[in-house]
């Protein structure tokens, strides 16, 4: 069954138009990762979707049924933000969300143990991953059928952001729907069963991340690590901070020019290596831009 169903869903904020008619079909049980830059409209969706944000012309479905707030009960959302009160413990803040959602008292003790909360903690002195968890058992207090994230693990370093996904993909296994926006790459190759690239208001490709990275037209992605001097100027490059990754369908032929241009240009090289291309080097070919 279809959890989800975007069909021209349009909004504009004054002359700006933001969503460009965005159409989605999100099926139950899988994670669906809306995968763009900053910028390119995944917020004002998701806001749309669990705010109620207005938006000019469209329809959602949500398992069969127009968005509503009747419909809204079977969606839990979890901002980039925090939306828990610093001043209460983790358990006041779960305790006061689960009256305000009408969720059962014993939902609190139940999301303690499966985030593994302190719960005695106020949610100010919490580490950044503490705060990520108590988001999401929060959203979840009421038991969803669909789970909707908006950059899950901004802000936080690798091992937080490892023991996120894990919660994210057990959540999955129970048979429930992810809806994830992310501008992380990795993110989106580890976590989703499906992945919609988002540019400019508008949907320019839906499928795995294999079916994705085969849009790159079977090209390689050669990659070059070091002191970068000049990279920028060369064609087709993109550079961030000390690495270059270059796209080709003849990386043999084009290393030697490109280790050539590099040292001409007075770089200091590290690492070469040649590799297949990333949901970044599709999203580059698709909107001729980079994820960031």
């Amino acid at each position: 069954m279809k959890a989800l169903i975007v069909k021209n869903l349009r909004k504009s904020y004054g002359e700006t138009e933001v969503l460009k008619g965005i159409n989605l079909e999100v099926e139950e049980g899988e994670i669906f990762a809306l995968l763009g830059p900053n910028g390119a409209g995944k917020t004002t969706f998701i806001r749309i979707l669990t705010e109620g944000l207005a938006y000019d012309s469209g329809e959602i479905l949500v398992f069969g049924r127009p968005l509503s707030k009747e419909t809204a009960t079977l969606i839990g959302y979890c901002p980039q933000e925090s939306i828990a009160y610093e001043n209460l413990t983790v358990r006041e803040n779960l305790e006061f969300y689960a009256d305000l959602y009408n969720a059962p008292k014993e939902r609190v003790d139940e999301v303690i143990r499966e985030f593994n909360l302190p719960p005695d903690k106020r949610a100010g002195k919490l580490s950044g991953g503490q705060m990520k968890r108590l988001n999401l058992a929060t959203a979840i207090l009421h038991e969803p059928k669909i789970l909707v994230l908006d950059e899950p693990s901004a802000g936080l370093d690798v091992p937080s952001r490892r023991e996120l996904w894990k919660l994210i993909l057990g959540f999955r296994d129970e048979g429930k729907t992810v809806v994830m926006a992310t501008h992380y790459m990795e993110e989106a190759e580890r976590l989703a069963d499906r992945v919609a690239i988002i540019s400019d208001g508008r949907v320019v490709a839906v499928g795995s991340v294999e079916e994705l990275k085969k849009l790159a037209g079977g090209e390689s992605v050669i990659h070059v690590e070091g002191i970068l001097r000049g990279a920028e100027s060369i064609p087709g490059a993109i550079v961030k901070g000390n690495a270059l990754r270059l796209r080709t369908p003849n990386p043999r032929e084009e290393l030697p020019r490109l280790i050539e241009a590099l040292l001409k240009r007075g770089s200091e090289i590290r690492l070469v290596k040649v590799e297949e291309p990333t949901l970044e080097d599709v999203f580059v070919k698709l909107t001729g831009r980079s994820l960031e």
